[in-house]
């Protein structure tokens, strides 16, 4: 029996991201108490594993189509897979974004504030996203044997 990937990859962008706004937010308070490079580092970390879980995610929802899942689970599936694309597109654009800036050295107060703004959405969006992916293993049973 293999393994689906799917399980094994979803946990990290929750903690990286969540690791991220954590960092972040004490760089905002302490700037001496931590690099500041760290959060953005975190972020595409967060952004590499969402790439994956989503694959993996179309993968796991194709199998989930043949098993003749009822209506309401395959619309929490599909509501589960905009989330996720939501989160991974997000992810890519405030990653690119604050990288560039901070090649270019742009990255001031301001900027940091702003990052920290989409981390916390990026922070939401994953919680949302974790937990409509509980409802589907725990209550509709998607992913178990």
């Amino acid at each position: 029996m293999q393994l689906p990937l799917h399980p094994l990859v979803v946990h990290f962008p929750i903690a990286l991201i969540t690791a991220a706004l954590i960092f972040h937010s004490i760089h905002l308070r302490k700037p001496e108490w931590i690099n500041k490079h760290v959060g953005l580092w975190l972020l595409g970390l967060s952004t590499i594993f969402s790439i994956v879980s989503v694959l993996s995610g179309q993968k796991e929802m194709q199998k989930a189509g043949e098993l003749g899942y009822s209506i309401e689970t395959l619309n929490l599936i599909n509501q589960h897979q905009l989330i996720g694309n939501m989160l991974v597109w997000g992810s890519i654009i405030v990653f690119i974004g604050w990288l560039f800036l901070y090649l270019e050295n742009q990255v001031n107060n301001k900027v940091n504030y702003l990052i920290f703004a989409f981390l916390v959405l990026l922070f939401v969006i994953v919680m949302i996203s974790g937990y409509t992916g509980g409802l589907l293993v725990y209550t509709h049973g998607v992913g178990t044997p």
